[in-house]
């Protein structure tokens, strides 16, 4: 399939979910007359700096924690996207150059409580945007506690071990996009990061929406 079919397919889908989900006239975080989040909020976001291997929209506070709250946890689809828009934005102000797109598993009980990953759902609108693939490869290897109910330390041995690659033929050599909303510790990115690298992936630029702390 061409990649005009795929773009006016995506079109479509998005129109249909416009249906569905229509956008409220309304900033998401202040309730001003805006679809979307207005400038005067979109500007409070605190950006940050790259830490090292992980580059980040901003902190997990006010206005882009509103986002974040009300994507995965009232399906708010408008914010979604504009977090996704976010995400773009790094990798066009990085000169991020990259090839496929993978994303954090969610956990059953996550996926099960919201109906959906919220990083998959970026994954695919970036996706959309740079019309490059996403592959699913990243899985759960074992079952693994909820992370945010532990130390740094405890975070790092709960994640060892706990993913693996479904088909390493998706990953090697390509250059990768690493996606995840949040990043506390970094301990299940790297982690991820780490299955990336030993399945031979050419480069890998993980992007997050936030950046938090313990």
């Amino acid at each position: 399939m061409g990649k005009g079919i795929i773009k006016l397919l995506n079109e479509i889908k998005e129109e249909i979910l416009d249906i569905i989900y229509p956008p409220i006239s309304k900033c998401i975080v202040c309730d001003a007359e805006f679809i979307g989040i207005c400038p005067i909020c979109n500007t409070s976001i605190k950006r940050c700096i790259r830490d090292g291997n992980i580059i980040s929209y901003g902190y997990y506070k006010g206005a882009l924690k509103k986002l974040l709250l009300e994507f995965k946890y009232k399906k708010n689809f408008t914010a979604g996207r504009v977090l996704a828009d976010y995400i773009y934005k790094l990798i066009k102000e990085n000169n991020i150059d990259a090839e496929a797109i993978l994303f954090i598993p969610s956990s059953k009980k996550a996926l099960k409580e919201r109906g959906f990953n919220q990083c998959e759902f970026l994954a695919k609108e970036i996706s959309r945007k740079l019309e490059i693939k996403i592959y699913r490869d990243i899985i759960k290897a074992k079952n693994i506690k909820e992370q945010k109910t532990l130390s740094k330390e405890d975070r790092m041995k709960n994640v060892k071990d706990a993913f693996k690659i479904r088909d390493r033929n998706n990953v090697k050599g390509k250059k990768i996009i690493l996606l995840d909303d949040i990043v506390t510790t970094g301990a299940t990115i790297f982690e991820c990061e780490k299955i990336l690298k030993e399945a031979g992936a050419a480069s890998i630029n993980i992007l997050t929406v936030a950046k938090s702390f313990i």
